[in-house]
């Protein structure tokens, strides 16, 4: 596809080819399980679909002020091609993603080509699942606001689940057959609520300009307003989270980490439960962008970011304190397990493959606070501050716990 596939893994070019083929292939050979007819001529509708994307990804534009954007989910394409999938045979939504896609990229969707393409081939299989479980709930009927439309909203219901499903599955594959490097932040964006409630929300305005063109096609002029308020959810998200998170290894910036610490410490307190802080900081790091150069050092620290992260539970907070240090929260964490966790991360950091580079190895400290003794949130980091420079003093590669004593 370009250049950058032929650096992934071989088991994600694996996983995208057999995806693309499979796009290509399936919506055509499995078309007798999709929908028999359509509410309409199919070119007509087909054309309306493209023109409700365009029109969604120009009204974002102007959102925007005509901004491009490499780092976002397709979250406004889902939407067509989830009511292709309710309204026109399979082999229809070929055509229709392939038309969104390009115009979604033509006006400024900076996406690497071939995470541009395995994207459509995804959301062309996710289509394809949803029109099967469609076809399941319907039957035969191309109305979906047939009778009370009680059925077509089950089936809506259903084919959306299927979509999420088979999207989730699929973006999920890449991100991790991929280097982690090079996907740290679809990792992130996967890994979050808010995107798979975004993108449900988006299939259901699908789903809704489906079922209104079924039922009176004049109405879908209606729906501008919702595809505003839409377009304004997708787009605040990524910009919550740019200004949330650290852009090379999608940690917190320190104080959005702060910020939730603090929040997180006080509800410990109140509930009589212990909790820590964690400071860790990669060894040798300068001398480490000397010999193997700044770009691999970022790599080294997207590597790093994903090593911490898999030692965390989801409802830890891991931050970056800036350069080469990063911060953990940990909530119902006594100062043992604090150690346990300290050793867990050390040894994760130390065996975790760099690449174009040899491993690196970071010291961790840790301040502990006893269920019973609140603390100023600021006494807890300047003790785990010192407990990671004891670390260092003591030779590198290890873990300092200390305990926080109340004064």
């Amino acid at each position: 596809m370009d250049w950058a596939f032929l650096r992934t893994t071989w088991a994600c070019r694996l996983w995208v080819t057999a995806a693309v083929l499979g796009a290509l292939a399936l919506p055509v050979v499995l078309a007798p399980l999709g929908p028999e007819r359509t509410a309409g001529y199919d070119t007509l509708t087909a054309a309306f679909l493209v023109g409700l994307s365009i029109l969604n990804v120009e009204m974002g534009r102007l959102l925007e002020r005509g901004a491009s954007d490499s780092q976002r989910p397709h979250k406004g394409l889902s939407a067509w091609a989830f009511a292709s999938a309710l309204l026109l045979p399979t082999w229809w939504l070929v055509p229709v993603v392939a038309l969104t896609y390009a115009h979604a990229r033509w006006r400024g969707l900076r996406v690497t080509p071939w995470k541009w393409i395995g994207s459509a081939a995804y959301v062309v299989l996710a289509g394809l699942g949803a029109s099967i479980a469609a076809r399941a709930m319907m039957g035969a009927e191309p109305n979906l606001m047939d009778g009370n439309g009680a059925a077509g909203l089950i089936a809506v219901l259903v084919a959306a689940a299927a979509f999420l499903v088979i999207e989730t599955v699929l973006f999920h594959g890449s991100a991790h057959l991929n280097h982690a490097a090079d996907e740290a932040w679809l990792r992130h964006t996967l890994g979050t609520p808010s995107f798979y409630l975004t993108e449900t929300g988006v299939l259901f305005v699908g789903g809704l300009s489906a079922a209104i063109w079924t039922g009176g096609g004049w109405f879908a002029l209606l729906l501008a307003p919702v595809f505003l308020v839409t377009q304004q959810a997708a787009l605040h998200e990524p910009l919550r989270e740019r200004a949330d998170h650290d852009d090379k290894t999608s940690a917190l910036r320190f104080e959005s980490w702060r910020r939730l610490a603090i929040a997180a410490a006080d509800r410990c307190e109140r509930r009589g439960r212990p909790w820590c802080v964690l400071f860790a900081d990669l060894d040798h790091f300068r001398e480490f962008n000397e010999t193997w150069g700044h770009l691999v050092g970022d790599d080294a620290l997207t590597v790093v970011a994903e090593a911490i992260r898999a030692e965390l539970r989801p409802g830890d907070l891991f931050g970056r304190f800036g350069g080469e240090e990063f911060c953990v929260f940990l909530p119902d964490v006594a100062a043992d397990d604090a150690g346990s966790i300290a050793e867990r991360i050390r040894g994760a950091v130390s065996s975790a493959p760099i690449p174009s580079a040899k491993p690196v190895t970071i010291s961790v400290g840790a301040a502990a606070v006893l269920a019973a003794e609140p603390q100023e949130f600021v006494s807890v980091l300047a003790a785990a501050d010192r407990a990671l420079y004891r670390a260092k003093r003591e030779g590198r590669n290890r873990t300092s716990v200390v305990p926080v004593k109340a004064a």
